[in-house]
């Protein structure tokens, strides 16, 4: 049969190229949803070039009401039969993917730290079946709503099963064994990953606090800017001047980017990104550090969030760095 994979992010399409070489799957079906981002539209496509799918299905993004497109796609979906499914998420109209196709298995891949949040919303308390509005509204389709399987987990994260529920290793082996072979070890370098500061903190702030670090460690810092960040934000970090600070604007998520550069970075700063916790598990002997924001400057709707990362980075070794 076949398998299915829905994904929204080029980590997620990642950890679907592990799953397909872990499984080792064949007839695959793969689903991109996007966003209004440039920059992660370009990723994603860049990703496809990776493996080759036996299907691909392109949702675009609209303004307005998004539920025709995926009554569209479910019904289309529901006309085959699975043997596994992987979602990148748990939101609304993955749920409604799950409700409504016939499958052998569910499994949830990593899309870094969400998958804490996700684990702990919706797996630990198994509560998939809490519908709002937006959710019902499916029933007026004739689809499906509620969940009668269980989601289990291809995991980088040590989490215990629950309800029943299984819970796979994710070693990231495929992408280790294929790319670090020719990786050089870079002592001499810190690479900062970037994060959009406007969502918990003063630019004003995040410039300085960058400063610092570079004027502290005194050796080169490399700058990998997050896609999302603001054009007031870019314009903050290129007016850093320092002859051993420098800006690189991948076009690959920052893991592809790293491996097939065959560069194996040996420390790695930054505030929350939760890039932090993959490329820990995917450079063993690299040293990641955080840099915790105060309570009071993260935004209120982000607060839950970024501290679930913090969390994370604790239980996974690593060290908070003080400004």
């Amino acid at each position: 049969m076949k398998n299915l994979f829905v994904v929204r992010s080029p980590l997620q399409i990642i950890n679907a190229i592990e799953a397909v070489k872990h499984f080792k799957l064949t007839n695959n079906t793969l689903v991109l949803i996007y966003n209004r981002s440039a920059a992660n539209t370009k990723q994603m496509r860049h990703l496809l070039s990776l493996m080759e799918w036996e299907e691909i299905i392109h949702v675009e993004d609209t303004y307005g009401s998004k539920i025709l497109k995926y009554v569209s796609l479910i019904k289309k979906l529901r006309q085959e039969s699975f043997n596994y499914i992987f979602v990148g998420e748990l939101g609304i109209s993955y749920k409604m993917i799950i409700a409504n196709t016939k499958k052998e298995k569910v499994f949830l891949i990593d899309d870094g730290t969400a998958t804490i949040v996700y684990y702990n919303t919706f797996i630990k308390k198994d509560k998939y079946n809490k519908y709002n509005f937006r959710e019902l509204r499916f029933l007026l389709f004739g689809l499906k709503i509620k969940i009668r399987d269980k989601i289990n987990l291809f995991t980088y994260f040590d989490l215990p099963p629950a309800h029943g529920n299984e819970v796979i290793k994710n070693s990231l082996t495929y992408f280790k064994t294929t790319y670090l072979n020719n990786a050089t070890k870079e002592n001499d370098t810190i690479y900062f990953i970037g994060q959009p500061a406007d969502v918990f903190m003063d630019i004003d702030v995040y410039k300085k606090d960058i400063e610092t670090l570079v004027n502290r460690f005194n050796k080169k810092m490399v700058y990998i800017p997050h896609r999302l960040e603001s054009q007031k934000q870019k314009e903050a970090i290129d007016s850093i001047k320092s002859t051993i600070f420098e800006t690189r604007k991948p076009e690959l998520p920052i893991e592809l980017y790293f491996l097939q550069s065959n560069i194996y970075p040996m420390h790695i700063v930054a505030y929350y990104s939760t890039a932090l916790v993959t490329l820990k598990f995917l450079f063993d002997e690299c040293t990641n550090e955080y840099i915790r924001v105060p309570k009071n400057s993260i935004n209120e709707k982000r607060y839950d969030g970024i501290e679930s990362c913090y969390s994370v980075f604790e239980q996974s070794g690593m060290h908070q760095l003080y400004i």
